[in-house]
């Protein structure tokens, strides 16, 4: 069976939302075990590992990034910024 590219790409999305939902503990060990038999019928154990390197590479990069502020937090700090009225 040929699969088309949106096919692929549909099968892709799929695989990644079952390892974010287990990552995520959304499923039992005995269920875990039989989804990662299909995954690995489908992907390449070494494909899978160099994914999973990627993913957790991402992740350190968006944890070493400064945080943006909240909306809110930005209206408050421009507010402590701003000179108070008739403080002149």
């Amino acid at each position: 069976m040929q699969l088309s590219p949106e096919q692929v790409q549909s099968v892709n999305i799929l695989l990644s939302a079952v390892q974010v939902a287990q990552r995520r503990g959304a499923f039992s060990l005995q269920d875990a075990a039989t989804l990662q038999e299909a995954v690995d019928r489908l992907v390449p154990r070494e494909e899978q590992e160099r994914q999973a390197q990627e993913a957790a590479d991402a992740q350190s990069a968006d944890e070493d990034a400064p945080s943006l502020l909240s909306e809110e937090e930005a209206e408050d700090a421009a507010a402590d910024s701003e000179p108070a009225l008739g403080s002149e």
